[in-house]
């Protein structure tokens, strides 16, 4: 049984059935901005919500997003219970593209976990090149589980990714294997070369949900871990450099229980992309208010707040800062009817400013909509 999931599946050419126009569901976006200043977006999607039908799709923008191109890469298992979700690109320090996703077996509709999964990765050689002439090369399997979250290049150049196998409890689950689970870092010291577990901790069982789990290194050499869960967002700290997470409690950053977005910025600023929480609560159960907060104390406190879309129903952001030092971030609106991809454009100083005060910045730029959900 395991594997047909465990199969490699290449990156390849959409179809027609990978198109935006063939789709009534999509989400779970992600972005990445080449040195030469293409945007990359992607999501899966495909069937009638999460399940075996799905498939990671991937498209681009040469205009600073003002247009978007038709489906450059896809990743479609073509086992009927095989399915490509939870993915990622990633900008690594030479600047190629890491295009990570998860395989796993689905045997009927939102069953989305097999109790193992798995990472996979390929990588684009030529990300600024025409895409008839991108060179992706061969898929191969790195860890059990999910990686929901980008990559982070620790100050040692060691890359750490945020890799999980779910501790759920759910009947429409499979459980996972009680030595198995755990909210990982999977580190590489030699650029992507091998991969190995570095350390773990396990989620307690009354909040346990899917991880989707980011790192932000400290100043004082630190990691913090944000976790989601049922109740909002949980943290961890490690002080040897991810090995062990002895303390660990339940995070001052409000939110629903889904994934936000954390990056340590180049000017030092920590940038948090948020679901805003109504007033009163510690956490929240509708997903809505996408905004954008700066933190200059390592994340002590926050500041700013971005408004990067006021509506309900808008989820799962991801984000890069630009060689410019502009910011791009990606978030998802209504998977199912709407089924809209919004990336944002903006700055520091907006985001400090809590309004659009840069000229070149741009909110609200539906990069990718699913006509197929259109009634």
């Amino acid at each position: 049984m395991k594997k047909f999931a465990d199969q490699a599946v290449p990156v390849a050419k959409p179809g027609e059935k990978h198109q935006a126009e063939a789709r009534h569901f999509q989400g779970i976006p992600g972005i990445a901005v080449t040195r030469g200043g293409r945007i990359f977006a992607l999501c899966y999607g495909g069937g009638d919500g999460e399940g075996a039908d799905n498939y990671v799709v991937m498209w681009h923008s040469d205009d600073s997003g003002s247009t978007w191109n038709r489906p450059v890469a896809v990743v479609d298992p073509p086992e009927a219970d095989v399915r490509a979700f939870d993915a990622t690109p990633w900008i690594a320090p030479d600047g190629k593209l890491w295009l990570f996703w998860a395989q796993g077996r689905s045997e009927r509709l939102w069953q989305i976990f097999d109790g193992y999964a798995g990472v996979w990765c390929a990588v684009l050689e030529n990300p600024d090149d025409a895409p008839e002439k991108f060179r992706w090369s061969e898929p191969r399997r790195i860890a059990d589980g999910v990686m929901m979250n980008k990559p982070v290049v620790l100050s040692d150049g060691t890359w750490a990714l945020p890799v999980s196998v779910w501790n759920l409890h759910d009947e429409r689950q499979k459980p996972a294997d009680s030595e198995n689970i755990g909210t990982k870092m999977i580190v590489s010291g030699d650029g992507g070369r091998t991969f190995h577990e570095r350390g773990r901790f396990i989620m307690p069982d009354d909040i346990a949900i899917y991880d989707e789990h980011s790192f932000v290194e400290l100043s004082d050499g630190r990691i913090r871990c944000v976790v989601r869960t049922k109740r909002g967002n949980y943290d961890a700290w490690s002080e040897d450099g991810g090995r062990t997470w002895p303390e660990r409690r339940e995070s001052d950053i409000a939110g629903p229980c889904s994934r936000l977005f954390i990056s340590r910025l180049r000017s030092g600023r920590i940038l948090l992309v948020n679901n805003l929480v109504r007033e009163g609560e510690g956490f929240g159960h509708v997903r809505e208010k996408m905004t954008a907060w700066l933190s200059d104390d390592d994340g002590a406190s926050w500041y700013g707040g971005l408004r990067l879309d006021d509506r309900e129903n808008v989820s799962y952001p991801d984000g890069q800062q630009a060689d410019d030092g502009s910011i791009w971030t990606v978030h998802d609106w209504n998977r199912m009817n709407g089924c809209e991809i919004v990336v944002s454009h903006f700055t520091e100083e907006d985001v400090a400013a809590g309004k659009l005060v840069t000229p070149s910045s741009k909110l609200g730029i539906v990069s990718c909509k699913a006509s197929g959900a259109v009634k």
